[in-house]
């Protein structure tokens, strides 16, 4: 398995991607790359590796803040801020639309990853758009529901973008962070496609259980596993130590738990890091949890999430109760050595849970 940042960006930067589907579109004439979201630099990248040619082509990409560039120039990549909306959201959308508007294109090819609902937005309400995001964002409902809300009141989601350009065709190709059955036409409440616009045209080339297979590969062939999850925390807790309890060996969850924020002054952390530390004290000695998000930043935290081990930690349960309820969940197991730290990892295939016992590695 992977016990630190190293080991675990390898394994992340090994998960398939299929741009097969760009075959139909090769050959198209007056091309421009659009790549938006925390896996922009990294599909990019594996996109040029396949398909060298476009590597000529004018490319416009934005990413999170504090994101690494890959094969991208930085004159061609605006940096803008997640999971908030802030004023460089809607700069980082107006710089969009003008490179569309300079360069004239007649077909974009667009590599869209989660994360992009608050790297980019145009809206009449710039302040009123910005609180109805914290709201949703604090809200617990299912990410689906989420990106439609977000889609009422933008300018450009829910396909607006594209409708404004409608004499350009726009092939977007989705890395898919929502778990949900055609999650993929959600992702960053998907401004380059609607389905009733004959000018927009969608692929996926990962999701979900692109990860999830590429993680089965590592584990035990008895390995439990459960896919696309989407009940919440407390129901994935219920999942797993029910699970254990029956002597579950080994275990795997991927997907995206929710977890409802009920605190005006919540602290540092998300699902992953407050879903470690609620298990925490279930585990018992020779047993190891990974609780980790694969785009490397959970919650409002700078971690990817945590490792945890029974029988091993010795803190103090009034300790783990007070950052629970406080939602501070990464500074504890910080504080403590558990949580892991990678950065943005370039990928961003939603949230994932290991379990095993007696040690294995």
């Amino acid at each position: 398995m992977f016990e630190n940042a190293g080991e675990y960006l390898s394994f992340l930067r090994n998960v398939p991607f299929d741009f097969s589907a760009f075959e139909s579109v090769r050959e198209k004439p007056r091309k421009v790359v659009v790549s938006v979201g925390k896996s922009a630099a990294y599909m990019y990248e594996k996109f040029v590796l396949q398909y060298p040619e476009a590597l000529s082509l004018p490319v416009f990409a934005v990413l999170p803040a504090g994101s690494e560039t890959g094969s991208l120039k930085k004159e061609n990549v605006v940096f803008s801020s997640h999971p908030h909306l802030t004023e460089k959201s809607f700069e980082a959308a107006g710089k969009l639309i003008n490179f569309i508007k300079i360069h004239e294109p007649e077909n974009v090819i667009v590599l869209l990853s989660g994360g992009s609902s608050a790297l980019i937005e145009k809206s009449a309400d710039e302040k009123e758009a910005v609180e109805i995001n914290e709201n949703l964002l604090k809200s617990g409902l299912p990410i689906t529901e989420i990106n439609k809300k977000r889609g009422e009141y933008s300018l450009i989601k829910n396909g607006k973008l594209a409708e404004m350009f409608g004499s350009i065709d726009w092939f977007v190709f989705v890395a898919s962070d929502i778990p949900f059955e055609n999650g993929e036409k959600f992702v960053g409440s998907m401004p380059f496609f609607r389905e009733d616009l004959e000018n927009t045209h969608l692929f996926k080339c990962a999701d979900s259980d692109s990860l999830h297979d590429a993680l089965l590969k590592l584990l035990p062939e008895n390995t439990e596993s459960f896919r696309r999850f989407t009940g919440s925390v407390d129901e994935l807790k219920t999942l797993l130590l029910m699970r254990i309890e029956a002597g579950a060996e080994a275990l795997l969850v991927t997907g995206e738990p929710l977890l409802k924020i009920n605190s005006e002054n919540a602290g540092t952390g998300g699902r992953m890091s407050h879903f470690a530390l609620t298990m925490l004290p279930f585990l018992k000695a020779g047993m190891k949890l990974y609780a980790l998000s694969s785009d490397g930043i959970d919650g409002n935290s700078p971690f990817a999430g945590a490792i945890v081990k029974g029988g091993l930690q010795n803190i103090a349960g009034n300790e783990i109760a007070s950052a629970l309820e406080n939602y501070n969940s990464a500074e504890l197991l910080d504080k403590y050595g558990l949580a892991l730290k990678s950065g943005y990892t370039g990928l961003n295939l939603n949230d994932f849970v290991i379990f095993l016992r007696k040690n294995r590695s």
